[in-house]
């Protein structure tokens, strides 16, 4: 049995989904709804890179989008970038569950 290319595409965008620093982050910011990196990156024990190597991964594939903001740290406050989820998440996990019920 072939897989088709719209399969493949789903598949693909699972295996961005699936590997455990990127999972992490999903369920971070399902829970937090927005972070910045260093936040990230202090509540999953992650250094900062990795963990932007890992959002710029789910950027690319459309899981996450991010905006410029000021940081909730008010000594001193900079200008950070917030990342938080679209909906793209919840709609691949849904479409896996349902074509393998």
């Amino acid at each position: 049995m072939l897989i088709s290319q719209g399969e493949l595409k789903k598949l693909r965008k699972l295996y961005t989904l699936s590997h455990p620093a990127r999972a992490s982050i999903v369920k971070y910011l399902k829970r937090e709804r927005k972070a910045y990196i260093s936040q990230i990156a202090r509540a999953l024990g992650l250094s900062e890179r990795l963990v932007s190597f890992h959002l710029s991964m789910l950027a690319g594939d459309g899981f996450v989008k991010s905006e410029y903001g000021l940081s909730n740290n008010p000594n001193p406050s900079r200008v950070v970038r917030y990342y938080e989820l679209t909906k793209q998440v919840n709609e691949v996990l849904e479409q896996f569950v349902e074509e393998f019920k």
